[in-house]
This record gives C-alpha cells, sequence and structure tokens, in this order.
C-alpha cells in the first residue's frame, strides 16, 4: 500500500509508453512489508514468552487495547505522508473523551457520537486554521494546542473526573467497547472499517494523491494546481475526526475522562506510523505497515504487562522502539533507490581495501 502518488499539470501529454513498475528494492519491501514480517515473528514466538498469549480472552484484549491508537494512527499517516504531523492528538484524545461523556449524560449514545465527532473535527479544524490561515509552523501550533486541549479538558473536570455510572454497564454506550461480533471486538471492527475507509481515500481519490504528492514534493504539487491550504486542512481535520472516532472506542472500555488521559499519547502515534514504513520526511507511507506496527506494540505492551514489567520500564521500551523506528526510516531512504545496497556495499570494500 506504499504511495507513490505523481501529478501531472493539466494538459500534460497523457499518452506516450506506460512507464514499468519500479524494481523492488530491500528500501522498498521493507516500507510496506517489513513490519509485518517482524509482527509475525513475534507472534510466534510469544508464547515462549507468554504461555497464556494465546488465549481467546488475551487475544481479544490485545484486539480492543490496540483499537484506539491504530485509528488515530491511520489518520497521523496521512498527516506525516503530508510533510507534516499533529502533536496535540494526545490533548484531543482528554478533551474528546470529557465532550463525550459529557453528551452522553445529556442526551444518551447519540449525542455522545455526535459530541466526539464533533469534538474532534472542530479541534482538527483548529490546528488546520492555525497552520494555514495563520501561517504558525505546524510543530508549534499543535505543540501548543496539545496543552490548550488538555487545559480545557481540566477546566471541565476540575470537580473530577466524567465517569460513566456503573448501573449503564449495559447500555448500547458501553457495548461500543465490550462487544464482540463473531469473538472480534467491535472497537477493532471499527478500526478496520477506518483503515478500509482510509485505503479508499487514499488510492481512489484525487484528494488521498495531492495529499502524498505535496508530501513528496511541495513545489511540484503546485505547480499542479494543487491548494497546499486545502490539503493540508484536509489532513488535520481527518486526524481530529480519527481522534473523534477513536475516543469512543477508548471511553468506552475506560469508562472515565479528565485532562490527564493518555498523557504522551502523541507519541505512541508517531511511533507506530514511523515504524509502519511511513518516511518523516513525507510522501511515502503505508497503511499496512502502520495497521502492523499497531498490533506489534500492542503485542509487546501485552507481553511486557505479562511478564510484570514496570511502567516505566515500558517507556524506556517504548523510545526505544521510537528510536528504532527513526533509524530505520533514515537506513530505508538511504537504500531505496535501486542497487544502492550493492553500491554502499562495494563502495565500503574498496575503502577497507584501500586502507589496508
Amino acid at each position: 500500500m506504499t504511495s507513490d502518488t505523481v501529478l501531472r499539470p493539466s494538459g500534460a501529454d497523457q499518452g506516450g509508453p506506460r512507464r514499468s513498475r519500479p524494481r523492488p528494492t530491500l528500501g522498498r519491501l521493507w516500507e510496506t512489508w517489513g513490519i509485518t514480517v517482524v509482527l509475525i515473528a513475534l507472534l510466534a514466538l510469544s508464547p515462549l514468552i507468554a504461555p497464556d498469549f494465546l488465549t481467546q480472552a488475551n487475544l481479544q484484549s490485545v484486539l480492543r487495547e490496540s483499537a484506539y491508537l491504530g485509528i488515530v494512527a491511520a489518520g497521523m499517516t496521512f498527516a506525516i505522508m503530508n510533510g507534516t504531523f499533529d502533536l496535540s492528538v494526545g490533548g484531543q484524545l482528554a478533551l474528546v473523551s470529557v465532550a463525550t461523556l459529557a453528551g452522553f449524560s445529556a442526551g444518551g449514545t447519540l449525542l455522545a457520537v455526535a459530541a466526539a465527532v464533533a469534538t474532534g473535527v472542530g479541534c482538527g479544524l483548529v490546528n488546520g486554521a492555525l497552520v494555514t490561515a495563520l501561517r504558525v509552523p505546524p510543530f508549534v501550533a499543535t505543540l501548543g494546542m496539545l496543552f490548550v486541549f488538555r487545559g480545557i479538558a481540566y477546566i471541565f473536570t476540575q470537580d473530577g473526573p466524567k465517569t460513566l455510572p456503573y448501573d449503564q454497564a449495559d447500555s448500547s454506550f458501553v457495548k461500543i467497547g465490550s462487544l464482540n461480533l463473531a469473538g472480534i471486538p467491535v472497537p477493532f471492527v471499527i478500526m478496520l472499517a477506518v483503515y478500509a475507509a482510509a485505503w479508499v481515500v487514499l488510492r481512489r481519490t484525487t484528494t488521498g494523491r495531492q495529499v502524498v504528492a505535496f508530501g513528496s514534493s511541495p513545489e511540484a504539487a503546485r505547480f499542479c494546481g494543487v491548494s497546499a491550504t486545502r490539503v493540508r486542512l484536509f489532513v488535520f481535520t481527518l486526524v481530529g475526526l480519527c481522534v473523534g472516532i477513536a475516543a469512543l472506542t477508548y471511553v468506552t472500555r475506560v469508562w472515565t475522562a479528565d485532562g490527564s488521559a493518555q498523557d504522551g499519547f502523541e507519541l505512541s502515534v508517531i511511533t507506530v506510523v514511523v515504524l509502519g514504513g511511513t518516511s518523516l520526511k513525507g510522501g511515502k507511507g503505508t497503511l499496512i505497515g502502520t495497521f502492523s506496527a499497531v498490533l506489534l506494540v500492542a503485542v509487546l505492551n501485552d507481553i511486557l504487562v505479562s511478564q510484570g514489567v514496570g511502567a516505566s520500564y515500558q517507556r524506556i521500551v517504548l523510545g526505544t522502539v521510537l528510536i528504532t523506528a527513526l533509524a530505520i526510516d533514515g537506513l530505508r531512504t538511504r537504500f531505496a533507490a535501486p542497487g544502492s545496497f550493492r553500491r554502499a556495499v562495494l563502495r565500503r570494500s574498496t575503502e577497507v581495501r584501500s586502507s589496508s
């Protein structure tokens, strides 16, 4: 599901011979399937590390836990492919969760769903407006809004966290996070639906191709008539929408929300997107890789918890995974061109012989 979309200027000659597909290289193969292979290997080894890992209850727990992270990561994949990122998703998740529970208290399930989606989209539009209308750099804009969103969530919960009453345990709202369909948790089903929709947008729509083209070369995209304002506004709004959907799967599982919810969540999201093969330089990414990386991190966290590893050490592992992902991203970029790995080995061998 790698995206290497190229837009041609309007009126350009569409005839001529069709270009052959690029030859597979180590970088391209790793970009799409590398993390999937690592995930399969970890799943194969997991029974040796944690004997109870492959039980139905534990697998359902892993899939349920991975949903909210995976849904936001789908939107973040678009952002990073576009050459930007959103550091405010942790604050968005906290604020949207508070708004969702407030909506449920005021009007039940339908109002809760509407509040989640509307608040998430609103947060995304604010970020998009700061970046496009006020020309604030995305790093500064989203980092600042991270604190703003969390601050607003703290204000709304200054008398205590928003919680779901225990007498609502059988409500349709709570079942979003607890129900299984044919043994598969509903949050994971929602995650699958989000990735299917994201794939369609990315591969089958002009907007999706423009997102990738702008991340690959902003100058060329502008020459082809791509509106930077419209594309960036779409990307940040999409991230906000994904946060709104993710909050529904998150808050119906934990039953509570306040300003401190999921502190450091943005680190986890960016980690899985980069680990999944999306380049921080923009223009290249894979939803398959992001999806596999989400499951990889979820499985890794479950194994660490089952082995009694403390939360502090889990953060160390997550930070190490992020650094590894960035190193892999650099190596993938270095060896992306056909024959680049072979040329690097030959150059190194020549240097060694020359120094002897």
